[in-house]
């Protein structure tokens, strides 16, 4: 044991240390006290500790420190892992694993970690990016309920750290997450993404709301401005994320709905003992971000609280700043002419074809002077015959690429210690996010311009196509939510070794949507381009002001959309050992949820829908240790292991539905893991399909045709927008099959593979009634026929149909080393999707959507990450490669997209440790980062908006300069 203190030493100096006072007692009660007072997660074999007493622990410890103390004299000894968990294991073992390995071991406390900092980490890569192999980064399943804690389970997850997050570069989660591999598509940002500005994620390329969201494993709400179909990862303060946690297989056996695609699960900073501080700031041409935040927090034997404060703000990225946008052109590149006329200043024609008065030709560009010039028409000579033509979504400012955004956060987390065996603990999450992003001047799309118009120049009744100059205002975009999530539990050990923690929460997001300028009043429009009065006209020909404000807030007024969302979760779980089998014991988890969900959308004075649902579920787990090593070195180690899990929802809204999870493990030696997974998952209808207002329209508005009848118009027929109540879940299956070898001779490499599948069937969608029709005998009960066989209703509503079925392998490859005065890090991880099949129309065949690019529901065959690194512990430098495979543009074109890399440097510098002068501040960092250092851009695809939304990022070379303080 005297051996490995220094080494112990050397790893936990920074740590948080805390006041621990323990008496002498049994070893395992101590180990737990420790991890309850610490906050930090301990694992340990009950088994190696049973008949243990521990000796008097007591002091201002860390974490390892206090369980050094307490193993002294025992035969065991402490490991930190990468996360800052620390494991308890025998001194003298036959041969030490890579770092990051954990062998059979229970996790006592699952709280928030004591983090040490990365360069004296063991394992820890210095590469800059969260490096695909890494086995410092492989910590803890999400996906089970259970405390138990192996390395790597049955499950394939990846454990992504603050500092990972943080290197990268990237400023927000979405941001990062898309840029893993897993993460095949993106929603995109700016004006042409799918999420207006929030930010989500599409792991395996699956639709948007079909990846499950949790926050420290609790599940919060759709947001109402997203329709009530995701959550908005913009509204978690970045700074408060200590960890992301992905299981990119679909599972709803332990969380619930929506988990189709998988799971990302954000853990929240839960313990801290001082302050730190910590500012950034980014730029790239044309836009910038920062970020400031505060962080305090400190423990005692009776408990702790911590408090983040957070602040950013973000400039947009419009398309007049980008020279691609300049002209609309694309014939040079093989695509359309996309120009129009909606230019500032614009085109006029004769409303009759004729010639223009005093010209050649019945078209002419406006010519560009100074406001308040008086046009004639031989102003015109020079443009006869040639309208002036240009990128209109460019014109003025044009269309937000990245949204502008501002918001305040704060996250806070608190616990009291009750006894020696409860507590209660407390989480507060407030977040007020802003976006906004001004975009083109306001359209004249082929407008009359009467004779009366006192700026007409020609005398007769002319059209013109244009945008008004920004000095009358623009369209814009704006978006205000604000969010609030507060949680409140009680912890606690029962008789026999079982735990029972019962929690109570609220999450809840109101906001607005605002389209500036997005509405038109066409009879204003029309009776000030008719006025005779230069008071109350409006002059289409001037790129200066084209009228009183009045007479354009008369025309042009926002579009405004309220939105509000709300979940509230009760859950009670327990967790323990069902009894022992010759190969270990059975640990179990056992537990219910009742849920009620809301949302709300309405536009002031027009519509308004509010609906609500209840929930409740009952779910179980089980580990069942199926071998245990018998004799040798490897006596006692477990050899394989099976895990199951069930759960059952109950909706008030639309019935039940059931789904399970089973995997297994096998480990047939130290250094070898072979596992297999499978699961079922389901999502449910969102509110807003289940909750639809009724609206009688005739199937003259649609122009319906009857198949049935040869294809005869039905005239007088009712259309009937409404809710379908046979309405049932997306269901899913995905199975996973793994192996994972970390050798012991070469401590630090670690190779693995996953293959894996998920298909999704029932897929919901909103029918068009002509489709309806077109497939009467696949939709029992959308059709209404009269006795003579015509149709007389048609009901316009959403329907479970079609399928998507994707399937891949994940491969990773990483070593670690040191040498040279530090530590040496490589990495390499790559997902080949080998199917993407899709059947997304009635009656369609499935047909492959790999490698060839659409709207949604696809993915590229490769995407892939190297990286390299040195740690000296005084400064870092990484490189990490991403690579995003070939694949086919849209349409019928056969234009090779993709097939690229981006290359990112990250590096950081330990003021302390380069011996500079810090004053009372434990540690001082200074971190640097250069995203996509060769300032490659979106290349052109061939349909609007001309680049592909799913893989863009038009900041280009992206830099950012992070300095942290620590006391």
């Amino acid at each position: 044991m005297a051996c490995a203190l220094p080494a112990l030493a050397a790893d936990v100096r920074e740590a948080a240390r805390h006041v621990v006072e323990q008496p002498s007692q049994a070893m395992a009660e101590t180990l737990r006290a420790i991890a309850r007072q610490t906050g930090a997660s301990v694992l340990f074999d009950a088994v190696a500790v049973r008949g243990l007493v521990a000796p008097r622990v007591s002091g201002r410890l860390s974490a390892a420190e206090a369980i050094s103390q307490a193993l002294e004299g025992s035969g065991l000894m402490v490991e930190v892992m990468g996360d800052g968990a620390v494991v308890v294991k025998p001194a003298v073992a036959p041969a030490a694993p890579a770092a990051g390995t954990k062998t059979s071991l229970r996790q006592v406390q699952l709280v928030a970690r004591t983090v040490t900092p990365d360069q004296d980490r063991p394992g820890a890569s210095g590469s800059g990016q969260p490096s695909a192999g890494s086995a410092s980064q492989k910590v803890e399943v999400t996906g089970t309920r259970l405390r138990l804690v192996e390395s790597e389970g049955a499950v394939p997850v990846r454990v992504f750290r603050r500092e990972d997050i943080e290197r990268s570069g990237q400023a927000t989660l979405e941001r990062f997450l898309g840029s893993l591999n897993e993460a095949s598509v993106s929603p995109g940002e700016g004006a042409f993404g799918a999420t207006a500005g929030q930010g989500s994620v599409q792991l395996r390329g699956l639709p948007l709301g079909s990846t499950l969201i949790l926050v420290n494993g609790r599940r919060v709400q759709a947001v109402g401005s997203s329709s009530a179909n995701f959550f908005n990862l913009n509204l978690i303060p970045m700074a408060a994320v200590e960890r992301v946690e992905i299981v990119p297989v679909g599972s709803s056996a332990v969380y619930g709905g929506d988990a189709l695609a998988g799971v990302v699960n954000v853990i929240l900073r839960q313990s801290m003992d001082g302050v730190a501080l910590d500012m950034r700031l980014a730029s790239a041409s044309g836009t910038g971000d920062g970020s400031v935040s505060l962080a305090a927090g400190t423990r005692s034997p009776t408990g702790g609280f911590t408090v983040v404060g957070t602040y950013s703000r973000s400039t947009p990225l419009t398309m007049a700043e980008r020279s691609f946008f300049d002209d609309a052109d694309y014939r040079p590149l093989g695509g359309p002419d996309a120009r129009s006329r909606n230019c500032v200043p614009g085109t006029v024609t004769t409303a009759d074809g004729s010639n223009l008065p005093g010209l050649t030709a019945p078209v002419a560009g406006i010519p560009l002077r100074s406001p308040g010039t008086t046009l004639v028409p031989a102003d015109f000579a020079a443009t006869a015959g040639q309208p002036n033509l240009c990128n209109s979504l460019a014109s003025g400012r044009g269309s937000a690429l990245v949204h502008g955004s501002e918001a305040l956060g704060l996250h806070a987390v608190g616990d009291l210690r009750l006894s020696d065996r409860w507590s209660l603990f407390s989480e507060l999450t407030l977040a007020d996010d802003r976006l906004r992003a001004e975009q083109g001047g306001l359209v004249l799309s082929n407008v009359l311009v009467p004779e009366t118009n006192p700026y007409n120049p020609f005398g007769v009744p002319v059209r013109v196509s244009a945008r008004l100059g920004d000095a009358n205002g623009t369209q814009f975009f704006a978006r205000t939510t604000r969010f609030t999530r507060v949680l409140a539990g009680l912890r606690g050990e029962l008789p026999a070794g079982w735990d029972l923690e019962l929690t109570a929460s609220t999450s809840r997001d109101a906001g607005e949507r605002v389209l500036g300028n997005g509405n038109t009043s066409v009879a204003a429009r029309n009776a000030a381009l008719a006025s005779a009065s230069l008071a109350t006209a409006l002059n289409p020909f001037t790129v200066g002001p084209a009228a009183s404000q009045d007479v354009l807030d008369a025309i042009w007024t926002d579009s405004v959309r309220a939105n509000r969302g709300r979940k509230d979760l009760v859950t009670v779980l327990a967790r323990g050992s069902l009894g022992a089998l010759p190969a270990g014991e059975v640990e179990a988890v056992a537990g219910a949820e009742l849920a009620r969900d809301r949302y709300e959308t309405s536009i002031p004075g027009d519509v308004s829908v509010v609906d609500s649902r209840r929930a409740r579920a009952i779910f179980g787990e089980l580990r069942l240790p199926l071998m245990r090593a018998g004799e040798g070195t490897d006596r006692g180690r477990e050899l394989a292991a099976l895990t199951v899990a069930a759960r059952g929802d109950r909706y008030s809204d639309f019935g039940s539905a059931s789904t399970y999870q089973s995997g297994l493990e096998w480990r047939p030696s130290r250094s070898t893991l072979l596992r297999a997974s499978a699961a079922t998952s389901f999502k449910p209808p969102t509110l807003l399909q289940t909750s639809v207002d009724e609206i009688r329209l005739t199937t003259d508005d649609f122009g319906l045709v009857d198949p049935a009848l040869g294809g005869a118009p039905i005239v007088g027929g009712e259309v009937l927008r409404t809710t379908n109540a046979a309405l049932e879940p997306e269901e899913g299956r995905a199975v996973s099959l793994g192996a994972i070898w970390e050798p012991v001779s070469q401590p630090g490499m670690r190779f693995g593979a996953t293959a894996w599948r998920v298909r999704i069937d029932g897929l919901i969608a909103l029918l068009w009634p002509q489709v309806t029709l077109d497939n009467e005998a696949q939709f029992p009960g959308l059709v209404t026929r009269a006795a003579d066989g015509s149709v007389s209703r048609v009901l316009y509503t959403e329907v479970n149909f079609g399928r998507v079925e994707t399937a891949g392998l994940d491969l990773e490859a990483a070593y670690g080393w040191q040498a040279h005065g530090g530590r040496w890090n490589v990495g390499a991880s790559a997902t080949r999707t080998s199917r993407y099949d899709v059947v997304i129309a009635p009656g369609a065949p499935m047909v492959s959507r790999l490698g060839k690019r659409f709207a949604d529901y696809w993915a590229p065959e490769w995407k892939g990450r190297l990286s390299a690194g040195f740690d000296a512990g005084a400064w870092r430098l990484g490189w990490t490669g991403r690579y995003v495979g070939a694949y086919e543009d849209a349409g019928t074109s056969t234009r090779r997209l993709g097939g690229f890399w981006l290359h990112d440097l990250a590096g950081g510098f330990d003021l302390r440790k380069l011996g500079f002068d810090i004053g009372a501040a434990k540690s001082a960092t200074v971190s640097l980062a250069i995203v996509n250092l060769t300032d490659r851009l979106p290349e052109f695809a061939n349909s609007s908006p001309y680049y592909d939304v799913t893989q863009a990022d038009w900041r280009g070379r992206y830099a950012s300069v992070r300095f942290s303080v620590d006391w």
